[in-house]
């Protein structure tokens, strides 16, 4: 592996120039010059959603195969290029939350995320946090509890910029906060860039492997912040779960200039992003592979004020390979291009497409719930 980092980071200046300057290197504003940012539903999209909402309603249509989507699933075959091939981030407004239940809508936006790509288990399923309103397909992203150590509830917290471990994560506004809540995000090729000019060193470093708290087997992993593979970027990154694979001691230890990196990335990130207001009916969808995103605080009301944001973690068909290496796999499960993959326990028997219906083995039991006792109360909780 640091034999294939290397060459990653020796790669031709004619190279990185083009990595420079691709689609989704891009900085503040010029993301408001996508197609698919700021896209108003037409009136036909509109419609179709409706009626794919009454079809899903229909006591006769059991496997769905009735939902139709014409003039939609070629507006949102050329979001999936724009979300690959073009800037990384598209924003379409005008999804009508107003005026269907909260169960109807996240049946078609489930629906509506299947035409471009297929859903993963995400991180916050039953065995995560069986309290909360969701599948294991659709997470209720609302607030819960002020207090993040209270397990298994969603807080109101801020978080620093980070990806998801998965491919697209999709972001639909059902309600929003009165005040806060506000969305950041980052183009991470802008980051990698502005700081192999300012600091070649330091980038250096975040090519390779640095460590990451972990579900599986000895609570740790390690993966390259930064990688890019025949030609496409791709980054992961979470900064609690490298801070909490710090208070393991058998994890490896970052380095100080990872750490400096770490800094870094979220000081430039907040100067080169832009800030957004989602509002209902918005629907975000962000690559992981060349985004970060974060989130600011909101006050905790009830009734219309009450935030909620419906949440899908999805592989797009047309989504990036990734290295076949050992960290990768262990990370992602899967690395060929368009094959499911990430999402919760990655490397279970059962595919990331699919529900986890049996009882854990006694092996992945034991780790999981040292890695939850860790997540929600600290490391000093898992032993």
């Amino acid at each position: 592996m640091k034999t294939e980092l290397k060459a990653v980071s020796n790669q031709s200046n004619q190279e990185l120039a083009t990595l420079a300057n691709c689609a989704a290197a891009w900085k503040g504003d010029e993301l408001l010059n996508s197609t698919y940012w700021n896209y108003q539903l037409t009136s036909v999209e509109v419609w179709e959603i409706e009626a794919a909402i009454r079809n899903l309603n229909h006591p006769q249509n059991i496997d769905n195969s009735d939902i139709q989507f014409n003039q939609f699933s070629k507006t949102l075959a050329k979001v999936s290029e724009e979300l690959e091939n073009g800037k990384g981030a598209v924003l379409l407004k005008g999804v009508p939350v107003d005026r269907y239940s909260e169960e109807e809508i996240a049946k078609v936006y489930l629906a509506m995320c299947k035409l471009m790509g297929t859903p993963i288990r995400e991180s916050n399923s039953d065995f995560d946090s069986p309290r909360r309103n969701q599948t294991q397909f659709i997470t209720y992203i609302r607030a819960e509890a002020a207090d993040s150590t209270q397990e298994g509830k969603q807080s109101n917290d801020a978080f620093k910029l980070h990806t998801d471990r998965c491919d697209a994560n999709s972001l639909l506004c059902i309600r929003q906060a009165r005040t806060g809540g506000e969305n950041y995000l980052a183009s991470a090729m802008t980051i990698y860039n502005e700081m192999r000019q300012s600091h070649p060193d330091i980038a250096e470093e975040l090519l390779k492997e640095i460590p990451f708290f972990f579900e599986g087997e000895n609570n740790w992993t390690t993966y390259p912040l930064w990688c890019i593979h025949k030609g496409k970027f791709t980054t992961q990154y979470s900064s609690a779960y490298v801070s909490l694979s710090q208070l393991i001691p058998e994890a490896p230890r970052l380095t100080e200039k990872q750490k400096q990196g770490l800094e870094l990335l979220q000081e430039i990130g907040l100067r080169v992003g832009i800030k957004i207001r989602l509002e209902p009916g918005d629907w975000l969808i962000t690559n992981n592979h060349v985004i970060y995103h974060s989130r600011t605080s909101w006050p905790i009301e009830p009734g219309q004020y009450d935030r909620l944001l419906l949440r899908t973690w999805y592989t797009p068909f047309n989504s990036r390979e990734l290295p076949d290496t050992q960290s990768f796999k262990t990370f992602w499960g899967e690395v060929e291009a368009g094959k499911p993959k990430g999402g919760f326990l990655p490397n279970h028997p059962t595919p990331p497409d699919q529900p986890i219906t049996e009882p854990l083995s006694e092996t992945d039991a034991y780790w999981l719930a040292k890695y939850m006792k860790g997540r929600w109360r600290g490391v000093d909780n898992i032993k």
